[in-house]
Formats: structure tokens, C-alpha cells, sequence
């Protein structure tokens, strides 16, 4: 391949990269990021409600971890669903995403690692069957979202949109 081609393809790439609309990268619009940020947690306030469901009717943590392992996979990723351009507002999708997460951003990804570190622990006492303590836990797991939720996302958590 000759360095004029060479030259040309970046020369082409690096432009078509600085025609990309505010509200796309790599392909993916910041609609649909906001779309699999609702979608996942949705998913994941189910699966949480799930869990304190079987606790209730005396189920073994051991037959709850999958879930709890599910669960903490995604609270490792959360605060990648939140890049700057999609809080509310800033797309033609809602959202409930309130500014302070990009400008309290070091807060946000703290309040963030103690959700993961939560469901980590969730999860490990599942995989010990360690009942009791799972149970107690999913209090912990509960707090770390609702002291998110409460910086950083407006309106009550509701049934997911369809």
C-alpha cells in the first residue's frame, strides 16, 4: 500500500470521525445508550427484586447465585452506561439522569463502587449459601442504589417504559 493511500485513509478517517454528530461515536447514537442504560437497569432492579423475593419465601442464597453474580457483572460496567452527552436533555430520548453525575463525577463513580462492592459481596455470600448474611446484605445492596438514586436520578423508580 503506497503512503499517498496511506496518508489519504487517515487523513479520510480522522474527518469522518470530526463529522460524527454530537450525538453518535463509534457507531452507537446516545439515544440508544441512554435505551440499553434504562433497558439494563430495569433488568437489574428486577433481578434485585427477585432475589429479596425467593429470601422471602425461604429459599437457600445458594439457588440465587446466578443472579447475584449477573448482578454484580453489571454494577462492575454501570458507570460506563453514563458518557458525557446523555443526561437529560441532551438527546431527544428521556432520560432520568441528572446532571450532577457528569458534574460530580468523582462522587458519581464513588457512590458507583459501592453498589459494585455491594453486590460483589452479595454475590459471594450466594456462592458460600450463606443465607442469613445474603439476606442482610441485600439491605446493603438496596441502600448503595438508593443513595445513588437519590444524587443522581430524577422521578421515583417506576415499572419499566415500554
Amino acid at each position: 500500500m503506497g503512503k499517498g493511500l496511506i496518508a489519504s485513509s487517515v487523513a479520510f478517517v480522522c474527518l469522518a470521525a470530526v463529522g460524527l454528530s454530537s450525538q453518535e461515536r463509534n457507531g452507537v447514537s446516545y439515544v440508544d445508550v441512554i435505551a440499553t442504560r434504562q433497558a439494563s437497569l430495569d433488568m437489574s432492579s428486577i433481578t434485585f427484586h427477585s432475589m429479596g423475593d425467593a429470601m422471602k419465601a425461604g429459599r437457600e442464597a445458594k439457588t440465587q447465585a446466578y443472579p447475584a453474580a449477573a448482578l454484580a457483572k453489571w454494577a462492575k460496567t454501570l458507570p460506563t452506561m453514563f458518557p458525557v452527552g446523555t443526561g437529560e436533555g441532551q438527546t431527544s430520548a428521556d432520560s432520568q439522569a441528572l446532571r450532577a453525575i457528569w458534574t460530580d463525577r468523582a462522587n458519581f463513580d464513588r457512590a458507583a463502587a459501592d453498589y459494585a462492592d455491594a453486590t460483589t459481596k452479595l454475590a459471594a455470600l450466594a456462592a458460600a449459601n450463606d443465607t442469613v448474611s445474603f439476606t442482610r446484605q441485600l439491605d446493603e445492596v438496596s441502600h448503595a442504589c438508593s443513595s445513588c438514586h437519590t444524587r443522581y436520578k430524577s422521578g421515583a423508580q417506576a415499572a419499566p417504559k415500554k
